[in-house]
């Protein structure tokens, strides 16, 4: 199917795209795959996407090249319902996958400040389905942290860890949190798990 035609399918999740040589994405062709999540693979593929505001959120889609998570092209429709690309760069409000990623990258795609908890849910849903639950806690952690939920993000964090962290950050992170609820042993256990997976204090 073409690109354009993308919202004729309303159960499929994740496309992937098998052919864009052709200047206009609107005829680009792509599949449907039976994904729950953002593979780990090298590909490029466009989701379902909300578009978040303070009190509603609006269904659209996201293009998004992996492995590197990135993510630049969005596919809405106009007042009389025709398919449309615009740049992700262009948009006045936070679009954000509506499904969790199982490759790694910036947490801030799934990041929407006009109402996180859309973010979080979706994270939240998808850590239940994911193979890499570390990708996915990791995400959630950092949101979660940067709307200062400092148990949920020690929580979170604490599952990248049972699953394999993606760096020795993750355990700054958790020194970091538990500092900030005076837990100053777990800190202190935390930094030293951070220096012992080659971690270096700035």
């Amino acid at each position: 199917m073409k690109l354009k035609d993308i919202f004729s399918d309303i159960n499929t999740k994740v496309f992937v795209v098998t052919d864009q040589n052709d200047e206009n994405e609107l005829n680009w062709t792509i599949e449907p795959t039976n994904f729950h999540l953002l593979p780990e693979e090298d590909n490029y593929y466009f989701v379902k996407a909300k578009q978040v505001s303070t009190n509603k959120t609006t269904d659209c889609f996201i293009g998004i090249m992996t492995p590197e998570r990135i993510a630049e092209i969005i596919i809405k429709r106009n007042i009389i319902r025709q398919t449309k690309v615009e740049s992700i760069y262009d948009q006045k409000q936070t679009i954000i996958p509506a499904v969790a990623s199982e490759c790694y990258g910036n947490y801030e795609l799934f990041y929407a400040k006009e109402n996180p908890q859309i973010g979080i849910d979706i994270l939240k849903d998808g850590l239940t389905k994911s193979t890499n639950k570390n990708v996915v806690s990791e995400d959630l952690g950092y949101i979660l942290r940067d709307e200062k939920r400092t148990e949920e993000a020690i929580e979170a964090f604490k599952i990248s860890e049972e699953f394999g962290p993606s760096s020795e950050y993750t355990f700054w992170e958790l020194s970091e949190l538990y500092a900030e609820i005076g837990l100053i042993e777990k800190q202190s256990e935390y930094k030293q798990k951070f220096k012992d997976s080659g971690g270096i204090e700035l």
